[in-house]
């Protein structure tokens, strides 16, 4: 009996032992760096590679950072790994950047670049994309050019648009219900007084039309709004905390030369790969009804919507656990 006890004691302690092994297995924690055209951009690599699936993802702003949201995000890395890349001129990247480069056709080459590099590290994983808010046009920008789609095996769209003019167009419609609903009539005189049309989205006056939704509440629970947030999304990055903040003033002239002429409609056919369509449906920023005209364009692939009722641009702050469920379940 006492044999007995002392194998089965080692039997147990033996299972534990090869138990913790394979879950540090499992676990990756690789930082990578991209150098190109004057940027030196990170790349921190988290989660568990053994799953064989990599999502990453595309941050927002322009100018804004990656790893701020890990918070937030991290319990992807669970299930699979997650590769955090801080786009040129923003979060913790560096170097001399001409802000000439800050062009969708830079950040699309620079995408196809971090795609090949984690596929050059890790060539056992499929890569997925998870692209929030700006980050969606770059991942346009990215699968729209050459056989880039060839790359990865799906793209998760996250409150994002795929042209600046109906963003803008759906943007003041938004505007005219909340502003109608709240009865702020000299609001609604200015809507009413400005459309947004086709011929004068060059011109039009979006800075003014970005505030004015924004007073009417298009988005009161982001990190910029909400104290809880801000302090995660301040401390999380491993470089300078807030150093994201010096980079927003470079991209004036790519807001005028860029952002104003950025329209993917007639490419978005095109698409072959699985799409995601992940909305907070009170946006107010990208309104909901872009993921429904997103969803027409797609022609050529699968489209599934998931709609957070309870969520602005940032459905991953209010509906985390949701969130992180819905991204495995689709990516799986």
């Amino acid at each position: 009996m006492k044999t007995f006890r002392t194998t089965s004691v080692f039997f147990v302690l033996t299972l534990l032992f090869f138990s913790c092994k394979k879950d540090e297995s499992q676990t990756i924690e690789r930082d990578l760096w991209l150098r190109h055209q004057g940027a030196e951009m990170p790349v921190w690599v988290r989660g568990n590679l053994a799953s064989g699936k990599l999502i990453l993802f595309l941050h927002g702003g322009p100018g804004d950072c990656a790893m701020c949201y890990r918070h937030y995000l991290r319990g992807l890395e669970t299930d699979v790994a997650v590769a955090y890349w801080d786009q040129r001129m923003a979060g913790s990247s560096s170097g001399k950047v001409d802000p000439k480069t800050l062009t969708y056709a830079q950040f699309g080459e620079d995408a196809a670049l971090v795609v090949n590099l984690l596929r050059q590290e890790f060539p056992a994983a499929e890569i997925h994309l998870l692209a929030h808010s700006y980050g969606v046009e770059l991942a346009w920008q990215f699968l729209t050019t050459g056989d880039n789609q060839k790359l990865v095996r799906s793209l998760v769209v996250v409150n994002g648009t795929f042209s600046t003019y109906r963003w803008l167009y759906q943007i003041r419609e938004w505007g005219l219900r909340e502003a109608r609903a709240q009865g702020k009539t000299e609001t609604v005189a200015y809507l009413l007084a400005n459309p947004v049309t086709a011929e004068n989205v060059l011109t039009y006056d979006w800075q003014r039309l970005e505030r004015t939704v924004h007073e009417l509440g298009a988005n009161p629970v982001s990190v910029y709004a909400d104290k809880r947030f801000l302090l995660h999304y301040a401390f999380a990055s491993p470089n300078t905390a807030l150093a994201q903040f010096t980079h927003f003033k470079h991209y004036g002239e790519w807001s005028r030369n860029e952002m104003m002429r950025f329209d993917k409609s007639a490419l978005l056919g095109s698409i072959r790969i699985p799409v995601g369509l992940f909305w907070g449906k009170k946006d107010g920023v990208v309104p909901y009804e872009i993921s429904g005209e997103t969803a027409a364009l797609l022609t050529g692939t699968t489209t599934r919507e998931v709609v957070f009722e309870d969520s602005w641009h940032e459905p991953f702050l209010t509906e985390t656990d949701r969130f992180v469920r819905e991204v495995l379940r689709f990516v799986k």
